[in-house]
């Protein structure tokens, strides 16, 4: 442990996966735990049966002041907007906010691989998983991917290192939080309904290496804009990867990726025979291959698990070829910066399906793709009118109540050695559950076309 001991009395705010888990887990520590969310009871269904029986009170429906004075320390989850008028009253007092990543990291003494960015977070952290898997290491996967950091350590599973996708809110919440290696992939603009500018937001990316010191390592994309101006604020000693600067640690030449860590070692990966395609996909490896690498992990260990790997649903995911037109699924690009990715993965013309819960981000900068290989835009949902009021005019568009309209009408325009494409730019809150949620509703609609 990292020198932290429980609260006598904590509250917990927000009761999703990652706030069920820590109640959980501070109930074993012996706390005191009230728990509250907004939402009612019979959202929950039997999810919170498990906290209850442990001994936590719950307080759903509303926030009670009472409670967030009360306590000695209050933690939150991800989803929670740190602006409330509860949390800034408890802050003003002194009371201490930290998220439940913070929290749970207090709790463990191993090595730290974190990965932020706008894009890519769940691939690269995925990948650098089955490198360490792959050289014999016991990694612990999780944290905004899959299981909560809190869940992991209640579980009493073994693990020898830690390996964490981290959101941007994560970041927000973690006051003492210090990666021994940071992985920063790109910074786009994204979630500006939370953040009050585009450089709050960045501001969140950035302070993964915030406590960083020269022992740690801070992985970034030589290419990204916003990381290469802002690198002399990393206090660890900085490792790039880029497709086309030489002098980076990781570079694209010659259909392999080659790998340089002074004093930690050399590896070349080659990219015959891998499965994840596209230069998104390339920059994914390339930070993935050099944390591994700062890890001591043998190439051949690096190669397998490249090769091995075959990435997951709705990030690009090819569904299937109807009379000649190729339809992909990518639901999981909830940003323009992933959406203008995606595009860049394709030479055919492609007409694409976006639209959504808006996130309130800039447009505009599909149209240089677009007007490389986009046939159409058919802009669905809440974000519809916005979309193609910035977009019409400049490329051919379409505006729609929902995805199964734009769907429809796409498979009518499209033709043989096109692709229709699911890369949608926002949230899917306002129609559907989830992104996967929404996903699948793609896929059921290419399904339902018949042979």
């Amino acid at each position: 442990m990292r020198g932290e001991e429980t609260c006598e009395k904590t509250l917990v705010v927000g009761l999703g996966a990652s706030g069920r888990a820590v109640c959980a887990l501070l109930r074993s520590r012996g706390a005191k735990v009230t728990a509250t969310d907004l939402r009612s009871r019979s959202e929950f269904k039997d999810a919170l049966n498990s906290i209850e029986q442990a001994g936590c009170s719950l307080r759903l429906g509303s926030h009670l002041m009472e409670d967030f004075l009360d306590a000695d320390r209050i933690i939150v989850s991800p989803g929670v907007p740190l602006d409330i008028g509860p949390l800034k009253e408890a802050r003003s007092r002194g009371i201490e906010i930290v998220g439940e990543l913070e929290w749970s990291w207090r709790q463990v003494s191993l090595p730290v691989i974190a990965v932020t960015g706008t894009n890519g977070k769940t691939t690269t952290t995925a990948l650098i998983g089955q490198m360490l898997k792959q050289a014999g290491r016991h990694p612990f996967v999780g944290g905004n991917i899959g299981t909560p950091l809190s869940q992991w350590i209640l579980s009493g599973e073994h693990a020898d290192i830690l390996v964490l996708e981290l959101s941007s809110f994560q970041l927000d919440t973690a006051s003492t939080f210090r990666p021994d290696i940071g992985v920063l992939l790109n910074v786009t603009e994204d979630h500006l309904d939370r953040y009050e500018s585009f450089k709050a937001y960045t501001d969140s990316k950035l302070s993964i290496f915030r406590r960083q010191n020269s022992a740690n390592f801070a992985i970034i994309n030589g290419e990204d804009p916003i990381c290469s101006k802002r690198i002399e604020e990393i206090p660890g000693t900085v490792l790039s990867f880029s497709r086309s600067d030489s002098a980076a640690n990781a570079i694209v030449e010659g259909g392999a990726i080659k790998v340089a860590v002074p004093g930690k070692g050399k590896c070349e990966i080659s990219l015959e025979k891998i499965k994840l395609q596209g230069s998104h996909n390339r920059e994914n490896i390339m930070a993935a291959a050099l944390a591994a690498v700062c890890m001591e992990v043998p190439a051949g260990a690096i190669q397998a698990a490249v090769e091995g790997f075959g990435g997951f649903a709705h990030r690009v995911e090819w569904v299937r070829n109807w009379k000649g037109i190729d339809f992909y699924d990518d639901s999981k690009g909830t940003n323009v910066g992933a959406v203008v990715k995606a595009l860049e993965g394709f030479d055919r013309p492609v007409l694409l399906l976006l639209g959504g819960k808006d996130k309130l981000g800039a447009y505009e900068p599909l149209l240089a793709p677009l007007l490389a290989r986009g046939k159409g835009i058919f802009a669905f949902g809440e974000a519809g009118p916005r979309i193609y009021g910035q977009l019409c005019g400049k490329v051919p568009a379409g505006i729609y109540p929902d995805l199964g309209s734009a769907f429809r009408d796409a498979v009518r325009r499209a033709s043989p050695g096109d692709v229709v494409l699911l890369s949608p730019a926002c949230a899917s809150f306002d129609q559907y559950e989830s992104y996967a949620h929404r996903g699948d509703h793609f896929k059921k609609l290419v399904a339902e076309l018949g042979d």
